[in-house]
């Protein structure tokens, strides 16, 4: 199944998540995954489903940090990483702004920089999200693995042509963080009727 196939790309090539780039599941090996030693001297962020919802195209608020024993069982991925979750919140996607670890229910992803890109790909993502949320949906934990994502069919055009459709996605995605950064930041003022 292509999940972005329509009238608008049927010259687009077909593409598998893995011709576009390197992918794999985040790190956190130790058990419980709360306990205390995994975040004392927390300096590290470590980026859960939750934040990754509730990013808006990038990630730049996180709750919790690693220190360096929750360091030395994870793994550091670089600022610019795609972020797919694939447990708790299906196939929510966000960029990290700045290097960051995350747990194995998110699969980090970076593109071959010929072949595609990050944000590219996010778009993608967010254009497909409903299909593949529904695809996992009924399970007792609805979920999707790595291998499910090396299975996902993609129309892609040419580098440029991707490019370009990120230039102007980014342009309305800058003015809507640009609104949501102001609206953040206005006083709260009560109506209040006299």
């Amino acid at each position: 199944m292509i999940y972005n196939e329509s009238k608008y790309n049927k010259d687009w090539n077909e593409n598998k998540l893995s011709d576009l780039g390197v992918f794999s599941r985040g790190k956190s090996k130790h058990r419980p995954r709360n306990d205390e030693r995994l975040f004392a001297g927390g300096k590290y962020p470590f980026i859960q489903t939750g934040d990754i919802k509730d990013a808006n195209l990038y990630i730049k608020n996180h709750t919790q940090e690693y220190g360096e024993f929750g360091l030395k069982q994870s793994k550091l991925w670089n600022k610019g990483t795609l972020c797919i979750t694939i447990a708790a919140n299906i196939a929510e996607t966000a960029i990290l702004s700045y290097p960051a670890c995350f747990p194995d229910s998110v699969v980090g992803f970076n593109a071959y920089e010929s072949q595609s890109s990050e944000i590219f790909m996010y778009y993608v993502f967010e254009y497909i999200k409903a299909s593949i949320q529904n695809a996992a949906s009924g399970s007792i934990q609805d979920n999707i693995n790595i291998d499910y994502l090396t299975t996902l069919n993609f129309k892609i055009p040419e580098k440029n042509y991707q490019d370009m459709i990120v230039a102007l996605l980014g342009t309305i995605d800058k003015k809507i963080i640009s609104n949501n950064d102001i609206n953040d930041n206005l006083p709260y003022q009560s109506l209040m009727v006299a």
